[in-house]
């Protein structure tokens, strides 16, 4: 009982505007630096208000280097001729496999399909475009968090966030749903485990038998995410400084990777799952070991980094967007509403991506 109090009053469980309120001011900082109120938004030319919100996953993944991520399939949200089940069975991506928004956030709608009935299900009735993605080797998941240099090129990894999966120890008697029950942790994510792992909740594991709850790794969805800053070694800083300089338009944001075991990521060898842009969080701030201090000092640590890029791209011709831009499209995208504000976001391109493509 008492953990879970000490669980419930740590900051990893904290509203988002209590995290993030107190680094609004240095955010101003630098808006007042730049005279752009969303300089923010060119720190990542190559995407989409530089992932503020609503980018593409598929078209991030097209500017990486071919086998820096598992095979994709593109699959439309409007019906074609073809049968997009037929399409992710004829595409060589073999089950188990990823399906996920191609514009989402917080692991929202991210799911392991492991059978073609379970496939079928994830492909029925989809509300906006799909990724169809192989899964990644390696049982283990990171988040490498990097700022690199646009004058210079070079690649700085400013932290790595070590992703525990939602998992319970089996003691023969409990059921996988009394032993959630026991942390705070694992009672939050029952209501949401219960729409679709019924089955599993129920189960009763034998004593002493890991069992992993929740094979998506986001915080959200239970992941307990830790500063795994032990993890870095200059083989996997080269690694990233040539997968860096193998792309263009990317200054800030957080590569999703797995690999086999700690040994490989220290080593380099790793795959991508996916980049997000400049809303990524740093995960390793919510490591229930850091204090709310800690916390706040490494956010405005990342601010000042996007400052000093946007401030760099600037200088190179490469403007952000205007703050009447983003809350258009916050409106478009969200669903908000700003009075006034409406008409088109500055001529940019809402077209679909293509109702079924490949990448490599």
């Amino acid at each position: 009982m008492i953990q879970r109090i000490k669980d419930r009053l740590n900051h990893e469980y904290w509203p988002w505007w209590a995290i993030y309120l107190p680094v609004v001011p240095f955010y101003l900082w630098q808006a007042l630096r730049s005279r752009r109120a969303a300089f923010f938004t060119n720190v990542n030319p190559a995407i989409d208000l530089a992932g503020f919100f609503g980018e593409r996953k598929s078209a991030i993944l097209s500017g990486l280097p071919a086998g820096s991520y598992p095979t994709t399939l593109v699959i439309g949200a409007h019906p074609t001729a073809q049968d997009p089940m037929a399409l992710v069975l004829d595409s060589g991506i073999g089950l188990p496999l990823i399906v996920k928004p191609d514009v989402g956030e917080r692991g929202d709608g991210v799911t392991l399909v492991s059978s073609e009935p379970e496939l079928r299900k994830a492909l029925t009735g989809r509300q906006g475009d799909l990724l169809v993605q192989a899964l990644a080797p390696g049982e283990h998941e990171f988040g490498l968090f990097f700022a690199r240099d646009p004058g210079s090129g070079r690649t700085t990894l400013l932290s790595i966030t070590g992703k525990h999966f939602l998992s319970v120890t089996g003691d023969g008697r409990h059921t996988v749903a009394d032993l959630l029950s026991r942390t705070h942790r694992g009672s939050r994510q029952l209501k949401r485990l219960r729409t679709y792992a019924g089955a599993l909740l129920d189960s009763v594991p034998s004593a002493g038998r890991s069992v992993r709850v929740e094979p998506i790794g986001n915080h959200c969805r239970g992941t307990h995410f830790v500063d795994a800053g032990h993890l870095r070694t200059p083989a996997l800083e080269q690694a990233l400084e040539r997968l860096m300089g193998a792309t263009t338009g990317l200054y800030y944001g957080r590569m999703d990777v797995r690999c086999t075991d700690e040994d490989a990521l220290r080593a380099g060898s790793f795959m991508l799952i996916e980049v997000n842009g400049v809303s990524s969080e740093p995960g390793h701030i919510y490591d229930p070991s850091w204090s709310i201090w800690r916390c706040w000092a490494e956010l405005v640590r990342h601010v000042r980094y996007i400052g000093r890029i946007s401030m760099q791209l600037q200088q190179q011709g490469v403007e952000p967007a205007s703050l009447r831009d983003v809350l258009v499209r916050s409106r478009e995208h969200f669903g908000w509403r700003f009075g006034p504000l409406a008409g088109t976001a500055g001529g940019r391109s809402h077209a679909p991506a293509h109702q079924a493509s490949a990448m490599p």
